[in-house]
């Protein structure tokens, strides 16, 4: 192999067009973090590498350096597609703001083989529980917290010693009735039983959940929040995401 080359295994975190058949790629890769791929012809029918190079694809790639982050494709050959993903678009814009989440928590050059394993792990499961997404949405941002050190803490009780009801965004703590602040959103009994679980499982077992999917979008107004207030934004993909799986609420 050439001295400018080099050969990973990433997820294609983004695909957006670049001239008629061309693609700009952004790869998260364990060994590399994110690195942004020119991909020349790859659109094109008769490109060998197009299918593995479509958003969600877990591919190994042979690269050729440009300058630092930077690279141009030489070839790619499909590791997994993630198929029951892109047969259903509601599970498909999960599968993308999961992916679009990683892409801001992982910075370029610097190894980021947790969250990529996190990521790979999670889609696996949203294709193997299709009927739980919210529930797999939750548990996967909450561990992709963990990873980048804001991880809530979780417990049955405010600091006071009274019943929590209550999540604090800006201290990440549970809060009882007349210790919250005014940046509290309200927590059941049951959705804080169950964010204690997942902070105290391991992924598996937290994918795994016997829960209620409905949880999920209880605790999305828990996530979602806490999330924007440590990134300042949340990926625009989780809007169009809002909109096409409202009426599984």
């Amino acid at each position: 192999m050439a001295e400018n080359t080099v050969k990973i295994n990433a997820i294609v975190a983004k695909a957006l067009q670049s001239g008629e058949n061309d693609r700009t790629l952004t790869l998260l890769s364990p060994k590399m973090g994110k690195l942004t791929v020119i991909a020349k012809g790859v659109r094109s029918l008769k490109h060998q590498s197009r299918s593995s190079c479509v958003p969600l694809t877990y591919s190994s790639f042979v690269l050729k350096k440009i300058k630092d982050g930077f690279y141009s494709l030489v070839s790619a050959d499909l590791i997994e597609s993630f198929r029951p993903l892109m047969e259903d678009v509601v599970l498909l814009s999960y599968g993308a703001y999961f992916a679009d989440l990683c892409r801001i928590a992982v910075q370029s050059g610097i190894e980021a083989e947790e969250e990529v394993r996190l990521l790979l792990n999670t889609l696996f499961v949203l294709c193997k529980r299709p009927d739980c997404p919210e529930l797999i949405k939750t548990v996967y941002e909450l561990k992709l917290m963990e990873l980048c050190g804001i991880m809530p803490e979780f417990s049955p009780e405010c600091p006071c010693g009274e019943m929590a009801e209550y999540f604090s965004l800006s201290d990440g703590e549970v809060r009882c009735k007349e210790h919250r602040d005014v940046a509290s959103e309200k927590i059941s009994p049951a959705g804080l039983a169950l964010a204690i679980y997942i902070s105290e499982n391991n992924l598996k077992d937290a994918l795994f959940a016997n829960a209620d999917n409905h949880l999920g979008y209880e605790l999305s107004k828990i996530t979602e929040p806490f999330w924007v207030y440590h990134l300042g934004k949340l990926p625009e993909s989780l809007q169009y995401l809002r909109k096409i799986s409202k009426n599984l609420q």
